[in-house]
């Protein structure tokens, strides 16, 4: 077995999409009949873990080392790796521990390691989106891909639309890049809360569309506040409801949360659209499941989790129509510019109106039945990209 380290930093509200997609992938690779990978999580000491947990049937080990670093002790890192090839630091506990490959790091272990280094490339948002990032953030981010091409193993990537960029950025980095899509398990149906459940909990007093999105400025809230405003002046609409969830918070732009809030005061959509805060995944995944459709209005991505959520449940998905989404194709998708919240707002209303459960029980069931296969191929093909490295 080849023993795989995934450090991740559990109970980061700010990383849920990400803590999420590692967690889905370590199970895939359980699914596989000549799995040839033994998974090991690195974690921070203070995590307790609970019965009820995601993890608690996977291998894990417990260390402060890779969290809560000071900034001296990072750049201390970096520049080991950068000029020595590695870090003996963090050799010695891979080493110690057995471990042979360190994926989706956020930086590689040098070319000199003795441990094979996947970092994971989500996207290049920065580069679209300056405005979005400090000037520290944008070369710290360029500095980390000039790593990463010269000193890893191999290179993570999501999809082919990121992996044009790298290209456009970085030729060495693309050339060791390998693409692995994640798919997205998810609940069979008996495991979901009911409605009845659902809607005792928060208060839902009608049926809602879902908007899953963490509170990031690039998530684009803004577009079905805008599109909601525009449904609300026909009082005939007036039942609408948008149920929204995630961390809200965006470190870039501190005011964003509060933005919306004042929007939606100003507005008067509180009865229209109300936000639950961070919620349980299970829960994450119910709300999708019983809702109307699911909103992803997204200005960009890498891969977008919700969309391979919606894909895994044959849920309806009103989303943008940014490259990726195109690329992830899901098969009850109704594309909308994520600039036209007049366009959103018809579609809403068109989909509110012709809202069929019959309809979303058969497109479950088709999307489950094809689901085991789906996540088999994800796990086979991040196993292959493994052995690949291993080899090189």
């Amino acid at each position: 077995m080849i023993r795989v380290g995934f450090v991740i930093n559990f109970g980061h509200q700010k990383w849920l999409g990400g803590f999420n997609i590692i967690i889905n992938l370590i199970k895939a690779l359980y699914l596989l009949p000549d799995r040839k990978i033994e998974p090991i999580l690195i974690i921070n000491k203070k995590f307790k873990i609970n019965k009820n947990d995601e993890i608690k049937n996977i291998k894990y080990i417990k260390s402060d080392l890779f969290f809560n670093q000071s900034l001296l002790n990072r750049f201390y890192n970096k520049f080991l790796i950068k000029f020595c090839g590695k870090s003996d630091i963090y050799d010695k506990f891979f080493n110690h521990y057995k471990i042979n490959v360190l994926s989706h790091t956020l930086l590689p272990l040098g070319k000199n390691s003795s441990i094979k280094s996947l970092p994971w490339v989500p996207d290049f948002q920065y580069i679209y989106y300056p405005k979005f990032f400090s000037y520290k953030n944008r070369i710290m981010k360029n500095i980390n891909i000039k790593l990463c091409s010269e000193h890893s193993t191999k290179i993570i990537l999501s999809s082919f639309d990121v992996k044009k960029d790298l290209k456009n950025l970085s030729l060495e980095g693309s050339k060791k890049s390998e693409v692995n899509s994640f798919v997205f398990n998810v609940p069979v149906r008996n495991n979901y809360l009911s409605i009845t459940n659902l809607k005792k909990k928060y208060k839902i007093q009608s049926k809602y569309f879902y908007l899953p999105n963490q509170y990031w400025i690039h998530k684009n809230h803004f577009l079905v506040l805008r599109s909601l405003k525009r449904i609300l002046k026909d009082k005939k609409n007036k039942s609408i409801l948008v149920i929204s969830t995630g961390y809200a918070g965006d470190h870039r732009n501190l005011s964003y949360f509060n933005e919306i809030e004042d929007y939606i005061k100003k507005n008067e959509l509180n009865n229209n659209y109300r936000y639950l805060g961070v919620v349980p995944y299970k829960d994450v995944m119910s709300l999708m499941f019983h809702s109307v459709a699911i909103i992803n209005p997204s200005k960009f991505e890498g891969w977008s989790s919700s969309v391979e959520q919606a894909k895994s449940m044959g849920k309806k998905i009103i989303l943008s129509n940014i490259n990726v989404h195109k690329e992830q194709n899901p098969q009850r998708k109704i594309f909308v510019n994520p600039n036209n919240y007049n366009k959103l707002a018809s579609i809403m209303i068109n989909v509110w109106k012709n809202y069929n459960k019959k309809d979303e029980n058969k497109f479950n069931k088709i999307a489950y039945k094809n689901l085991k296969p789906r996540l088999i191929e994800y796990a086979k093909n991040y196993q292959k990209i493994i052995l690949k490295a291993t080899q090189s």
